[in-house]
């Protein structure tokens, strides 16, 4: 039995400040994307904001004030909104760490951006403060598009989200067949470790216990906080 400086259950965790700025629909927050294989939760920590989520069940809106906590899973189109005076921080936790890093991610641009791979990689990238914005921007107006079409008729929102999953799919699945070596070495590995503590207890075995350690991870430090899709983000590492 080994042991582990995986962060428990193989999970990521990160710190995010919401961005602030103004989107094209006069709202202040993140950009509208989905997860093809990872659940994930928000956990409110500082700030007001709300998160918005598309699903096959339509639009939906949910507040965040400190304390508050929403999940989702895989194939839920989320964004995060603030506001300009009280931005939201929040603390994000995914399934899968590392997969959501391989590529786990797609985001809500006009179907004519995510028709071409190609495309869709020149706009997806970001570097900068002002490429994040631009490529939130451009989330923002495909995803008011799909808003729209479910406002006009769920049967047409149905329509547009599950065109949304093909081209989704069709963008990442290249990448997906590394993402079950990914979960074999951390969430599945975690879970034998877990397993195997298990029955040492019902077999009396100490050993493991003998073997406990504690890891400090480093606070948040705004200026190594980088730009990501909900905002700046400062992730967790043991």
């Amino acid at each position: 039995m080994t042991s582990s400086l995986s962060l428990p259950a193989g999970i990521g965790m990160s710190r995010v400040h919401v961005y602030s700025s103004q989107a094209p629909d006069g709202q202040c927050g993140g950009t509208p994307h989905m997860h093809l294989a990872c659940s994930e939760l928000y956990v409110a920590l500082e700030g007001r904001g709300a998160a918005e989520f598309l699903t096959p069940d339509g639009v939906r809106r949910v507040d965040l004030n400190p304390g508050d906590a929403v999940q989702f899973t895989p194939g839920t189109v989320h964004r995060l909104i603030t506001g300009p005076e009280d931005s939201l921080r929040i603390l994000v936790v995914m399934e899968n760490g590392h997969v959501n890093e391989e590529g786990d991610v797609v985001f809500t641009f006009a179907d004519s951006d995510l028709a071409d791979p190609d495309r869709y990689a020149r706009l997806a990238a970001a570097d900068t403060p002002d490429e994040a914005r631009a490529r939130r921007d451009r989330a923002v107006r495909g995803y008011t598009e799909l808003v729209e079409a479910w406002q006009a008729s769920p049967a047409l929102g149905l329509e547009r989200l599950r065109a949304f999953h093909g081209r989704a799919v069709g963008l990442v699945r290249g990448r997906a067949v590394a993402w079950p070596r990914l979960i074999e070495e951390g969430p599945a590995r975690m879970l034998a470790e877990l397993t195997a503590r298990a029955r040492a207890v019902a077999a009396g075995d100490t050993g493991h216990l003998e073997r406990a350690t504690v890891t400090p991870l480093p606070a948040p430090r705004p200026e190594s906080m980088v730009p990501r899709m909900c905002g700046t983000l400062w992730p967790y590492r043991p």
